[in-house]
């Protein structure tokens, strides 16, 4: 049985363009905290099974339409928990 579509609401749009804009900062405060660059995250993914260039990664970042579980390896390799 299919859900139907439903579109978002103006005040859902507003909710994830500031989510949006909090996660890419806070992307960006972690890899500077952690002294990583976009090159060693992206090497990092791929050793985890997550291939991905630093370009692809610095797309994916912008365009912040990645899951909660890309973003919860994101974490782990900008900390090198690999």
């Amino acid at each position: 049985m299919n859900k139907p579509s439903r579109t978002k609401s103006d005040a859902e749009k507003e909710l994830d363009a500031a989510a949006a804009k909090e996660i890419k900062r806070h992307i960006k405060a972690e890899m500077l905290t952690h002294n990583v660059d976009m090159a060693t995250v992206a090497e990092r993914l791929t050793a985890m099974g997550r291939a991905i260039s630093e370009q692809g990664l610095r797309n994916k970042i912008s365009s912040c339409t990645h899951q909660t579980t890309w973003y919860w390896d994101l974490m782990k390799a900008i900390k090198g928990n690999i």
